[in-house]
């Protein structure tokens, strides 16, 4: 796996009343091995195929160490699609890429906390070797940067056929190299690959950054994970092939029981395809809950103010006023609450106290507004 640089991400939006939900054939051949799994309301109290706990990272250098990461917890259960949502700098990137064993260490280190996937294995624990071997097969990415995915010394058709014969082997399953080239061409198909077959025969330089985005999708569909994470899948994608990728990622979750984990900034997309969504500020958790809620009814001011950029008449809330002001500086942090130097409700308690993560299993929000005991 090649190293990644620093992901930016941008706002997209997205009509998600164009989204079809025409199945694809080819998608269901891919994981036909994979069996239909109830809805995630009858699965949510039953097994969390990741569990993170805790998790707080800094990342050190010579001028000293900065915390992106504070006691940060998430789950994701078996089929389901959780969201992780945020400004730039939240930590969202942080998460992601330490869940797939890809952060740089150094600089980045892991000050406590675990990574629990599949119920046994501490994936914080596991060396390189054994990493590899479980990324690219039960765990799987998409990068937003699409061209860190692909390896520029061989051509797309090359990769795409190795990541299938990798999954046939990992099931015990012979192999054809040439019904597997068609598989591979019916799923670009589907992703709106123009051509397919010459795509195939090119190297990824040679590709648009939209095209070498499916090229990626592609190769992670082909790995058959039981966990999918998407970093903003659909930047670089005109509309029409979002509406497509979406379609796919809800068929892969509905129909196989794929688990997902999307980081984005397009809270459009989370309403359209997530169970869940945590929202990130300053390397925190600040609010959680089922994804109809959070958006609909968010609590936290941050929140409202992340709803407010979504077009009206996407969600039954009123018009919010976004705050003023910058996401913190991680090296300077306020005492308090995190969000309180753009906070319209702030408090004298907000400044000097952090509140807690507090809650239900319907949700949690890390507010004093919400505390039962503002005296603590």
């Amino acid at each position: 796996m090649q190293r990644l640089t620093k992901i930016k991400f941008k706002i997209l939006t997205l009509n998600v009343d164009s989204v079809d939900d025409k199945p694809y054939k080819s998608v269901s051949r891919h994981f036909r091995c994979m069996s239909s799994t109830p809805t995630i309301l009858e699965e949510r109290a039953t097994s969390s195929l990741l569990q993170v706990r805790n998790l707080t990272i800094d990342y050190v250098s010579i001028d000293g160490s900065v915390r992106v990461l504070e006691d940060v917890s998430i789950s994701v259960d078996t089929s389901e699609v959780v969201g992780i949502v945020g400004e730039s700098g939240s930590g969202k990137t942080t998460l992601g890429l330490s869940i797939l064993g890809l952060l740089d260490r150094p600089p980045a280190k892991v000050r406590r906390g675990e990574i629990i996937f599949d119920g046994e294995t501490d994936l914080l624990r596991l060396d390189d070797h054994k990493f590899e071997k479980l990324r690219g097969g039960h765990l799987s990415i998409v990068l937003q940067e699409s061209v860190e995915a692909l390896n520029p010394v061989y051509k797309v058709g090359f990769q795409l056929l190795e990541a299938l014969e990798a999954a046939s082997k990992r099931e015990k399953k012979s192999f054809n190299r040439e019904s597997a080239k068609r598989e591979v061409l019916r799923l670009l198909e589907e992703l709106c690959v123009s051509q397919p077959s010459m795509v195939l025969d090119k190297y990824p330089h040679e590709l648009s950054g939209g095209m070498r985005k499916r090229v990626a999708i592609a190769m992670a569909i082909l790995q058959k994970p039981k966990l999918l994470v998407l970093d903003e899948p659909t930047t670089g994608l005109d509309a029409y092939v979002q509406s497509r990728l979406l379609t796919l990622l809800r068929q892969l979750n509905r129909e196989y029981g794929v688990a997902m984990l999307i980081v984005t900034h397009d809270l459009p997309l989370a309403a359209t395809i997530c169970d869940r969504i945590y929202v990130m500020y300053a390397g925190r958790i600040l609010e959680e809950g089922e994804a109809k809620a959070v958006l609909n009814s968010p609590k936290h001011p941050y929140t409202k103010a992340l709803v407010s950029a979504i077009p009206q008449g996407f969600v039954d809330a009123p018009p919010l006023d976004v705050p003023p002001g910058e996401p913190p500086d991680l090296k300077r942090l306020p005492k308090g609450c995190k969000f309180a130097p753009r906070c319209p409700k702030k408090t004298s308690l907000c400044e000097a106290f952090e509140p807690l993560l507090l809650g239900s299993h319907t949700g949690r929000v890390r507010c004093w507004l919400y505390s039962d005991d503002k005296n603590t």
